[in-house]
């Protein structure tokens, strides 16, 4: 026994064992704390207050139209807090309903109830009771119409009795009273969403007889349009550019197009703007000899069609090359709008000198009156620009320009014309201003002056201040 306590083995041991022991009763107390204290949480009551849950309604919905209910309600709960956190975040069921089924038409006050509560939970609504309102239900077949007071940004021309929708009818259902009511269900086209003649998508809307929407349920609610637009006509000249350059030796003695004319078609408001036709390009690079090719018109922007769609180039070849130059020929201006005043600032001579290319007998033939140069100043804005000279020639022989473009300048008549009278009166009033200053300074020089009296005589002198005093 000794030898064991002498022993630094034994000793650890020991040591070990009563460690053990000590850790084990401290854990075993721990242990029944916590079980003592989730006993008591268990059984501890504890409240909590949800705000706006849904408020569900049961009724006959094949008969009625409900009104007037509360969409929601405020719920207290009341019980173990690990029951109504577990309620709340993990089973999801509870329910707060009104039960209607046994009502008819008609108002009434009902109580609001709740269920699938968990057991040991309390719930308190508030409020307790809820008015609502139930309506025979109808439904009844309208036929769609155009909603010309709200509907937007419609061209111009647009008849209701030429707006045909898909479906023409719709049906409407809610509260029988509120059908009854109904005088027109419409549809609104916003003119900015127009694809063409169709508008998709648009929304209806229930009027009464005094034009105010009534709260009721359409099928479909949604539908498509058809809208006729006015349209105009109008007749454009062709030009025709040469692209690219005939082969060595040759050049054009004639280019000319059949038809001379197109005619464009689209809403009035767009046909205005439309001046003229963008030339069309017609490459002659591979031509060796007269033939006639057929060019696509395209449709200007703005317009909905052009007819005829194609057109007909006969284009003519020479072997005998010459060029002509024609001075001065005059610029004209054209797309000038009502009002508007344009004038060429550059060149000073508001003319361009056309060097004309083709065989010797197309060039012979032309003179000085067959070459027009002109501007096309259409859209522009008040101020100064730059535009390019478009010229032409009956048989659209290839032409070359002293420059390219003209500067010009544009402004408004009634401006012009206050410019030109602010410019009048300043003249006037300077006029004016001028005599005052002569006969002033005449006055001047006889009051501080004695030897002007002296040196003039008195007879002079007299008339000098007669003269002054009619002028004054």
């Amino acid at each position: 026994m000794d030898k064991l306590l002498k022993s630094n083995w034994f000793v650890k041991i020991i040591a070990f064992l009563l460690a053990l022991m000590l850790y084990t009763v401290v854990s075993m107390e721990n242990q029944q704390q916590a079980d003592r204290n989730s006993f008591l949480t268990s059984f501890s009551k504890n409240s909590e207050t949800v705000k706006g849950v849904l408020l569900t309604p049961f009724y006959d919905e094949s008969k009625y139209v409900l009104s007037d209910l509360p969409k929601t309600v405020d719920v207290k709960l009341s019980g173990p807090s690990d029951l109504i956190t577990k309620a709340l975040k993990v089973d999801r069921r509870i329910q707060v309903y009104v039960d209607l089924n046994r009502l008819g038409p008609g108002t009434a006050k009902v109580p609001v109830k709740v269920r699938n509560l968990p057991d040991g939970v309390d719930a308190e609504v508030e409020p307790k009771e809820v008015k609502v309102t139930l309506h025979r239900k109808l439904t009844k077949q309208f036929s769609v119409q155009f909603n010309t007071k709200e509907s937007k940004n419609l061209p111009s021309g647009i008849s209701e009795k030429n707006v045909t929708f898909s479906p023409k009818n719709v049906y409407v259902t809610g509260a029988e009273e509120s059908v009854e009511n109904i005088e027109s269900v419409r549809a609104t086209v916003d003119g900015s969403q127009l694809s063409g003649e169709m508008a998709t998508n648009l929304s209806l809307k229930a009027y009464d007889k005094e034009g105010h929407e009534e709260n009721v349920m359409i099928d479909p609610k949604t539908v498509n349009a058809t809208i006729p637009l006015k349209k105009q006509k109008k007749s454009l000249p062709i030009t025709i550019n040469q692209k690219g350059s005939l082969p060595k030796g040759l050049t054009i003695s004639e280019l000319s197009v059949s038809p001379k004319e197109v005619t464009i078609s689209g809403s009035p408001e767009q046909l205005k703007k439309i001046t003229k036709l963008k030339s069309i390009d017609v490459d002659v690079s591979s031509i060796t000899k007269n033939q006639t090719i057929k060019v696509d018109v395209p449709v200007p922007k703005g317009a909905d069609s052009v007819e005829p769609k194609q057109v007909e180039v006969k284009i003519s070849v020479d072997k005998d090359v010459t060029s002509k130059t024609f001075s001065n020929v005059p610029l004209s201006i054209s797309g000038k709008e009502e009002g508007q005043s344009v004038s060429i600032q550059s060149p000073s001579s508001k003319s361009v000198d056309v060097t004309v290319t083709g065989s010797k007998a197309s060039i012979d033939a032309l003179s000085k009156s067959d070459v027009k140069a002109s501007v096309d100043v259409s859209g522009l804005d008040r101020g100064t620009h730059r535009v390019s000279i478009d010229a032409s020639n009956p048989k659209n022989l290839p032409m070359k320009l002293s420059t390219s473009s003209v500067q010009v300048k544009v402004d408004r008549k009634e401006q012009e014309d206050q410019s030109n009278n602010s410019t009048q009166e300043d003249e006037r009033t300077g006029s004016r201003e001028s005599n005052n200053e002569q006969s002033q300074e005449k006055k001047s020089k006889q009051q501080l002056s004695p030897s002007y009296r002296a040196s003039r005589g008195q007879e002079t002198i007299d008339r000098d201040d007669s003269e002054t005093e009619g002028e004054n």
